[in-house]
């Protein structure tokens, strides 16, 4: 009977760490963020991560048997997205985790904040100030139409030089992309300060916007 009881709960454990072999990799844990904004492509991950297509395709194997990750086609392309609204939970629990835990992630975190033309807005003070502000996405465009805060305008990063004389000069800016481990809302509010405007990052994603709002 013991006997029984000790198979059954090695069994369970040994699936159990197939999610955390998936969660073993810096680049996995990115792959599986960014699927937290928005389902995508292959082509669409290995640009946005940075990274070779046929590593993209190594790491989504591994995420897929992980069973943290599954796959549609739509015409001639298999689209990527997270298995479940917990995998997204979960991702951004091992962010806060890292956050609360890690003062190498801190660190990172202070310099990136305190580049020059850089200023920061928490979410408690954006949510205030958003109806006086305009509220700046600054993620692709798959992205923003996956789910934004509400009344936001999106430019992406890589087109808000050419499109930024769209934006008020006389009016607040809040600027925010996927979350505290992306760079692009302080990049952002960079450009725009170094360019006349009233800008502030917001260094939170949709996901935390609308935790915050429930």
């Amino acid at each position: 009977m013991f006997e029984q009881a000790k198979e059954y709960k090695d069994q369970l454990y040994k699936e159990l760490s197939r999610v955390g072999k998936g969660l073993s990799s810096d680049r996995r844990l990115e792959i599986l963020d960014l699927l937290t904004q928005a389902p995508k492509t292959v082509d669409e991950i290995a640009k946005a991560a940075g990274i070779s297509v046929a590593n993209t395709s190594r790491h989504l194997q591994v995420l897929k048997d992980s069973h943290l990750v599954k796959t549609a086609r739509d015409g001639n392309h298999i689209i990527y997205r997270v298995s479940s609204p917990q995998i997204t939970e979960l991702v951004h629990l091992l962010i806060a985790i890292g956050e609360n835990e890690l003062s190498e992630m801190k660190v990172i975190q202070e310099q990136a904040d305190s580049r020059e033309n850089v200023k920061i807005i928490s979410l408690e003070e954006a949510q205030k100030e958003c109806e006086d502000s305009v509220v700046l996405d600054v993620r692709p465009a798959d992205e923003y139409a996956a789910g934004h805060i509400q009344a936001a305008v999106n430019i992406p990063l890589d087109t808000l030089e050419e499109k930024m004389t769209t934006l008020p000069r006389d009016q607040q800016i809040i600027v925010y992309c996927r979350g505290r481990l992306c760079a692009n809302s302080n990049i952002a509010t960079q450009i725009l300060n170094q360019n006349g405007f009233h800008a502030k990052s917001l260094n939170c994603s949709y996901y935390d916007w609308q935790r915050v709002s429930e």
